[in-house]
């Protein structure tokens, strides 16, 4: 539980999830949330969700491959991840308070980029073998 290994493949099994549950949300309800919306406008917001997907998928690899280094390279990969997760959550939350109420991300996604940044900040920084 406090091996930087472990942090990384559940990290990036996270990662993975997420991107998997992001592509059939994607597009959907385009037509309930903006109904005069432009065909072009719809397939971009199509085509977004499809990059936002692979980017978590690519993402999700690298952190689930670095799981796979020896111990110290695992480690500093782990303080890396701390900070993406940092990132995401900071953004993640920028974005529920931004949209209109019902539109953003979900509150528990901050929720969960944060707790994973607590954890992995805990193994990277001052977990020692």
């Amino acid at each position: 539980m406090l091996k930087p290994r472990t942090v990384l493949n559940a990290c990036g099994l996270l990662m993975i999830i997420h991107a998997i549950m992001w592509i059939p949300i994607s597009g959907q309800n385009v037509d309930t949330l903006a109904p005069n919306i432009s065909d072009e406008a719809s397939i971009l917001l199509d085509k977004t969700d499809e990059l936002v997907a692979f980017f978590n998928l690519l993402f999700a690899v690298m952190i689930i491959g670095s799981s796979f280094l020896e111990t110290n390279a695992a480690r500093f990969m782990t303080k890396i991840v701390s900070i993406c997760m940092g990132f995401f959550a900071a953004f993640a939350l920028y974005h529920i308070i931004g949209y209109p109420e019902g539109y953003g991300p979900p509150i528990v996604l901050p929720i969960i980029f944060g707790l994973l940044q607590i954890w992995s900040g805990y193994v990277g920084f001052l977990v020692r073998d």
